[in-house]
């Protein structure tokens, strides 16, 4: 058994810490971009001996989710990837949390926004849904830790953040790679920059990976923020002049009663379709929707089949009512049938 995750790719978390990969549970570890060089990490105790135990058939403690994931008979993110390789040529880097959105679903680590939202709803004494980061706002990348990134075989580059398209240091980096590497981008589809978009022209291959929840107006409160037809819509099609478009929406208790429509509309423009199940936050998880609702979901039977725990039923109540009373965006107006089960 192996993974090419494990052999192949290079991920680097948003505050700089070397992790496995984007499922991995591993414990926090000394390692960063900052620190320490990608080969450092790669052959580093704990790197070394996660790869053993994957090649004696044994699943690490890291890797639960892909464990979990196959042992229901469901494609885990080990078994979707096809060919990386040779060498550390793939990377995965979540190039800061600096984020202009804030999604139900995400939190402080992955959006500055959400980080500076706790911060404020602390100093109107309510408590926020997630901890306050001392710096709301923090971003590894520079020349150094590109130059570092820059010494290995690189084949393809994945770019996601926070946002990726308000990274500072993002053009520069561009600049030095090999126009053989294939870029992909995960974005919310919500800025447009013309210099990005000349940069990425030069490369062989470009995808852009649209984080849609939803394809219509229900994007603007799932992922706070956005407005689908004012900017979203618009950039979409300004991406798809120059790259491969997928939309890849996380599938949750959000937008599962609607997954068809999303389907339906990447099929209608020939837009591929990468969906992500939402593993965190557990309130948000498919599974832990109220049975009246689970009736309503469309094609996530495999994943909602599970009873659903009363406490993240309860959990999903109180987080919702609080968001909303604080953004004065109401769950009643966007997604009807999730606000009736709930009774919200």
């Amino acid at each position: 058994m192996r993974c090419k995750y494990l052999d192949h790719q290079i991920n680097v978390r948003t505050d700089g810490q070397y992790r496995l990969c984007c499922m991995s549970l591993e414990p926090e570890n000394d390692y960063n971009i900052k620190t320490h060089t990608p080969q450092e990490w790669h052959n580093s105790e704990f790197h070394k001996k996660t790869r053993e135990q994957m090649e004696r058939n044994e699943w690490p403690d890291a890797c639960t989710r892909c464990e979990q994931m196959e042992k229901q008979g469901l494609t885990s993110q080990r078994l979707k990837l096809k060919a990386y390789g040779p060498g550390l040529s793939h990377l995965d880097l979540r190039l800061g949390n600096s984020c202009n959105l804030k999604c139900i679903s995400c939190w402080h680590m992955s959006s500055s926004s959400i980080a500076e939202e706790a911060i404020a709803m602390q100093k109107e004494g309510i408590t926020p849904l997630h901890g306050i980061l001392d710096v709301p706002n923090f971003n590894w990348s520079s020349e150094e830790t590109f130059d570092k990134l820059l010494e290995l075989p690189i084949q393809e580059v994945y770019f996601t953040g926070g946002e990726p398209m308000m990274v500072k240091h993002l053009p520069a980096f561009l600049e030095r790679l090999d126009p053989d590497t294939q870029i992909r981008f995960n974005t919310n589809c919500t800025i447009w920059n013309p210099k990005l978009e000349k940069l990425l022209r030069k490369f062989r291959m470009v995808i852009m990976s649209l984080s849609l929840d939803a394809t219509d107006r229900r994007i603007d409160y799932i992922r706070h923020g956005s407005k689908w037809k004012e900017i979203i819509e618009p950039n979409l099609h300004r991406y798809g002049s120059f790259a491969k478009v997928d939309i890849a929406p996380t599938v949750s208790i959000l937008n599962a009663w609607f997954y068809d429509d999303i389907k339906e509309y990447a099929d209608k423009h020939g837009y591929k379709l990468y969906e992500n199940l939402l593993m965190l936050p557990e309130w948000l998880h498919v599974k832990n929707a109220p049975d009246k609702l689970k009736k309503q979901f469309q094609g996530v039977d495999e994943w909602s089949s599970q009873e659903a725990d009363p406490e993240k039923i309860e959990e999903f109540k109180r987080n919702i009512t609080k968001l909303d009373n604080w953004r004065k965006m109401y769950i009643k107006d966007y997604l009807g049938p999730v606000a009736e089960a709930y009774g919200l």
